[in-house]
């Protein structure tokens, strides 16, 4: 797919902007501006992180990370090591306070992931999901979206995209 013709890549782009253009805020009165973006294939995830890793920092000052099966991840943040990954995307359900050796003063607000993190993790940090594709088995997205939507969540709303 050639990029200046991805219909769909221009919808994601919107939205994420609209997004941090208007932040919601949580039941604390704390702005809830990250989006998990999930693909079922690790080639659209390496795909949206290419069009996407650069225009967020640029564009929007966020940061992104890819994060697929097989060891393949990366951030705008640098050198992450995969386990601290989800702390900088996930910081209030990781509780990344209780961890001094990560750093403090940015956190990644767009992860780009397959499956690999749809599983086993809380992701109460976010109000919004996005699915750039919808999976075989539409228990996945339920899946994906009982990640947010979680006993504790601070969220006033929750919102799913479905692409």
């Amino acid at each position: 797919m050639v990029p200046a013709r991805d219909a769909k890549l221009a919808r994601v782009k919107e939205l994420i902007a609209a997004n941090v253009a208007n932040v919601a805020e949580n039941k604390d009165g704390k702005p809830v501006r990250k989006i998990p973006l999930f693909t079922s294939f690790a080639d659209a995830a390496r795909y949206l992180d290419g069009n996407l890793a650069k225009w967020c920092q640029d564009s929007l000052s966020i940061h992104t990370a890819l994060v697929c099966g097989g060891g393949h991840y990366q951030t705008s943040l640098g050198k992450v090591d995969l386990e601290h990954i989800p702390t900088s995307f996930s910081p209030l359900s990781k509780t990344r306070d209780k961890q001094l050796q990560l750093p403090r003063d940015e956190e990644i607000d767009l992860p780009i992931a397959t499956d690999c993190i749809s599983e086993g993790q809380n992701l109460q940090d976010f109000g919004l999901l996005f699915n750039y594709d919808i999976h075989w088995n539409p228990v996945r997205i339920i899946q994906r979206f009982g990640r947010i939507d979680r006993i504790g969540s601070r969220n006033k709303s929750i919102s799913l995209a479905n692409f």
